[in-house]
């Protein structure tokens, strides 16, 4: 069993080189660097918790190959799916989706990278960790009380600093969504009055101006709204978006069909 020093000095440790995973992985894919981290700095928690869970639960049996590899792949599968799950309760957000992967469940976890993460394991705890043990031992104590003590003070500020951008996020999503009611809304509104006016054929081109330029002012309003949110950003929030394509404020389908619909109706009503 390890004391807290290495155990510290191991999430450091791994947390930074599945950052570096996750940027190579990235430029494969993309051609691009991209910042995957949930965090700013260069550190993946999960990959850290991760090999400190898989390593202290089975380096013993690291002899045996299957054993080690059954139990990697069902220590990190549960770790991604309870983190996945966790993040979108607690930040209404899909992190991560894997639901175009055959075998998912509920998109946060899927065969394909379960065994992944399986081969990965055998590989850090038969090869890299017993490096990366003698490292940390050969590293001057008190050098590495300092580094982790500065990096613990980085690594809440960039915490803090995260979560409160995230909840931004949150906030910038109700406002989106009061944005879309209030179309719906016009659109509603529109539709019911094209019904009364087709229902007793009395359609006066006054009324259809009055009613036009209301619902164009409204949009109008909503329009510019809907601007400031998406122009309004910090860098934290546009390195989230590069790094979770999910969480991009697109306009969401709802709001382009309703501004559609709206628009058709208003000219429909005008060609009568």
């Amino acid at each position: 069993m390890y004391d807290w020093y290495h155990l510290v000095s191991f999430f450091i440790i791994y947390a930074f080189f599945g950052w570096c995973l996750e940027v190579v992985y990235q430029a494969v894919e993309h051609g691009k660097f991209i910042n995957r981290g949930f965090l700013n700095g260069p550190y993946c928690p999960i990959y850290g918790l991760g090999v400190i869970i898989v390593t202290g639960a089975l380096e013993p049996i690291k002899q045996n190959v299957l054993i080690l590899f059954i139990g990697s792949v069902i220590l990190t599968s549960a770790l991604e799916l309870i983190t996945g799950f966790l993040l979108e309760k607690i930040f209404h957000m899909h992190w991560w989706d894997y639901s175009g992967e055959h075998f998912n469940i509920g998109g946060y976890i899927c065969l394909k990278f379960s065994l992944l993460w399986g081969i990965a394991c055998l590989i850090v705890v038969r090869l890299i960790h017993p490096a990366i043990q003698h490292f940390t031992d050969a590293v001057p104590h008190n050098f590495g009380l300092i580094f982790i003590l500065l990096f613990s003070v980085g690594f809440m500020s960039d915490m803090i600093v995260t979560v409160m951008a995230i909840v931004h996020i949150n906030k910038r999503l109700v406002l989106l969504d009061n944005i879309s009611a209030q179309m719906r809304k016009i659109s509603d509104k529109t539709g019911e009055k094209l019904f009364d006016a087709v229902e007793s054929a009395k359609v006066y081109k006054s009324e259809t101006e009055e009613l036009t330029a209301a619902q164009r002012a409204k949009l109008e309003e909503l329009r510019r709204k809907y601007k400031e949110i998406l122009e309004n950003k910090g860098a934290v929030m546009k390195r989230l978006e590069k790094a979770f394509p999910k969480l991009k404020l697109d306009i969401p389908p709802s709001f382009k069909e309703q501004l559609r619909s709206i628009k058709n109706d208003i000219n429909n009503k005008l060609n009568k």
